[in-house]
């Protein structure tokens, strides 16, 4: 009844999570979850005030497929100075952050390609090269060098079938931020070895104490280059499912014939709520930026205080990946822990084999949340102990 590729793919360990989190908590548990990637701000008033506008204004209808010229060209303004990327509103498409990963995998992987990416990495990009029939290629990084993507473990694993690298940078699991360094040389076997770039920056305007870098400004290889990224984690506006692709416009042709026959468009009063976000000041990026530097500030040290617990300061995004050596596989822990103390954490193991040893919990939460939680998994971690006593 099903087709062999769909039945080849896992479903989304962190989506199934959060599923399960919301059946318990309806049942009347006191679940305190850490597991989905979603900021806990309301999307702030100016942009909701711009899209109810554009309501009233009749924008209820189709718009152009590659997105709407007036969002086109403030991503373009955007981008310029900030990234250092220079597209004409042309080289840009409008749609949601997620199916643009999708739609740039499917577009340049034919059956059989090999496509490298981070291990611990995103749990979707796998996925998403299994469902191009292509070939996913997770390269491990380590917690000792700091989750660092060395290019030469990158080079290792480069053959004749190889097409494509994906680099998401903050990083969603381990927050690490690719150095320029790193990226340049990236770049450099990316021109020798003749492969694509994609480039997932959607958390590049969370980052702390480091600069961000868009591989897509380096000009030697901006022709092999698709960056993506959007307003969901920066802006809070997850719900909105907005976001934009960058690339050479021979390329995003290709990609608006998968748009045009698939979801057409994206809603005129959802990109005028993108255009508000844009043009209305960075203020409510930074104040947000802040609050979730001030809260990573305050639990990873908590964290590092657990017996068995340890845990880099991420420089991005919004997560805490720290090693539990408790002997139990992530999967087991996650569990364990949300069964037995009611905390959800987001196991390891759903990010790749390098993330086995490790859990993901959410900064995005409010401090009061982060406190208890903490102590919900110190407690575990004692009841632990007494238990190999006994």
């Amino acid at each position: 009844m099903f087709s062999k590729r769909i039945r080849n793919v896992q479903p989304s360990a962190t989506v199934q999570l959060a599923n399960k989190v919301k059946r318990l908590k309806k049942q009347g548990l006191d679940i305190i979850s850490f597991t989905l990637g979603e900021p806990d701000f309301p999307t702030p008033k100016h942009i909701v005030d711009a899209a109810k506008d554009a309501l009233d204004n009749g924008m209820t209808h189709y718009a152009q497929s590659n997105g709407m010229p007036e969002l086109r060209e403030a991503i373009s303004d955007h981008i310029k100075p900030k990234n250092g990327i220079h597209a004409d509103p042309e080289d840009i498409m409008i749609m949601p952050t997620k199916f643009a990963l999708y739609a740039a995998i499917q577009t340049l992987i034919s059956k059989g390609e090999q496509v490298i990416f981070q291990n611990p990495g995103w749990v979707s990009y796998g996925p998403m090269v299994t469902m191009a029939n292509g070939t996913p290629v997770p390269v491990k990084m380590s917690y000792e060098d700091g989750w660092n993507w060395n290019p030469e473990d990158i080079r290792s694993h480069v053959t004749p079938r190889t097409r494509a690298i994906i680099l998401n940078t903050p990083s969603n699991p381990t927050g690490s931020v690719i150095p320029e360094e790193t990226l340049r040389a990236i770049g450099d076997l990316a021109e020798e070895k003749d492969l694509i770039i994609i480039s997932d920056e959607v958390y590049e305007n969370l980052v702390y104490d480091v600069e961000h870098f868009s591989i897509g400004s380096i000009d030697k290889i901006k022709d092999r280059v698709v960056t993506v990224s959007g307003f969901s984690k920066s802006y809070a506006m997850t719900g909105w499912r907005v976001g934009w692709m960058v690339g050479k416009k021979e390329i995003m042709r290709m990609v608006n014939k998968l748009q045009q026959h698939s979801i057409t468009c994206l809603p005129p009063f959802i990109q005028m709520g993108a255009v508000a976000a844009l043009k209305c000041g960075n203020q409510c990026i930074l104040d947000m930026r802040d609050e979730f530097q001030q809260r990573r500030d305050l639990l990873i040290p908590l964290l590092n205080e657990i017996p068995g617990v340890s845990c880099e300061v991420p420089q991005g995004a919004f997560y805490a990946f720290f090693k539990m050596d408790l002997g139990f596989k992530s999967m087991d822990l996650a569990e364990m822990l949300l069964y037995k103390s009611h905390v959800a954490l987001t196991p390891g193991s759903a990010f790749g084999s390098a993330g086995d040893e490790f859990m993901r919990m959410s900064y995005a939460s409010s401090r009061e949340n982060l406190i208890e939680g903490v102590k919900r998994i110190g407690d575990f971690v004692k009841s632990l102990e007494k238990g190999k006593e006994l």
